[in-house]
């Protein structure tokens, strides 16, 4: 396992990565200090090396130092009565540095659930929110989360939905248990994160050509040795060049951002495409242009 003093030599002094093009990170993890702490503490108890185990500020340094120009900082709750507090602190972040673009944290067993949200989403504009099945517990096509699901329809605001089998696999993260969820709200905003893999990926790129704003993520995935790059992937991205979205996961992770952006750099895939990738489709998921 990488020690704190291994890792900061290697944020301060590894990779500089310039790029024309503008990156966005559509998949980021930041929380406050403790928590965050507690996170990556629990992934090195399964037995994952975590090597980016700094303070906020040198995390953001060093994805801009990497050429990251915008992310969406994804927020979550592990357990009741949370919530609240995370969103506040995202606020605060992202208010601080405005490249930043926060998604609310909810848990079904929030009692104010539709008071948070709407704190959230209306008082402090957050372009969505970030359901993660796996840690909630929680599938999506749980009734509690309908009144989540009206309130981001109505104001057509995003959802990123952890549904995939990684780190583990659950009864909660099948891409399958979206299907009622699209059925009931046909234009929701929604991203499946990690593109639904390692089992799901062929039933979440159906969705996304079925659906006008269902799109899909590469957190985790591209760079990464555990997943060389599969010839349908490359099919469904050349096919659907509009509904991926690059992402990392940073700094959950135990392989450097940097190697992700040079594997999509170096995807057998037009330019153009790759633009869309790296920049395009988050802002339209964003509905905006900047």
């Amino acid at each position: 396992m990488s020690s704190s003093k291994d890792a900061s030599h290697r944020i301060d002094q590894r990779e500089r990565f310039t790029l024309n093009e503008k990156i966005c990170d559509a998949h980021i993890h930041l929380f406050p200090d403790r928590l965050m702490e507690a996170i990556l503490h629990w992934f090195v108890q399964q037995g994952w090396t975590m090597p980016y185990r700094q303070p906020t500020e040198e995390l953001l340094r060093y994805l801009e130092n990497i050429g990251v120009t915008s992310a969406f900082v994804l927020g979550y709750a592990h357990k009741k009565d949370m919530a609240a507090g995370i969103n506040l602190w995202l606020k605060d972040l992202c208010q601080k540095y405005s490249w930043l673009h926060p998604f609310a944290a909810l848990h079904q067993e929030d009692h104010d659930l539709v008071s948070i949200l709407s704190q959230a989403l209306d008082e402090w504009d957050f372009p969505g929110v970030k359901i993660h099945t796996f840690v909630q517990k929680v599938a999506v096509n749980d009734g509690r989360l309908w009144p989540v699901y009206r309130m981001l329809s109505e104001r057509r605001k995003g959802l990123i939905l952890h549904l995939s089998g990684m780190p583990i696999e659950g009864p909660y993260t099948r891409v399958e248990n979206l299907t009622e969820v699209l059925r009931s709200f046909p234009n929701l905003k929604v991203t499946i994160a990690h593109m639904g893999l390692p089992k799901d990926f062929s039933l979440a790129i159906k969705f996304a050509a079925s659906y006008p704003n269902v799109y899909l993520d590469t957190a985790f995935i591209l760079g990464n040795p555990r997943f060389p790059v599969q010839d349908e992937w490359l099919k469904a991205i050349d096919e659907n060049p509009t509904k991926f979205m690059f992402g990392t996961d940073f700094p959950i992770m135990d392989y450097s951002p940097c190697d992700a952006i040079q594997a999509l750099k170096q995807l057998p895939l037009s330019e153009e495409t790759k633009s869309l990738l790296l920049w395009d489709n988050a802002m339209s998921f964003l509905n905006s242009h900047r």
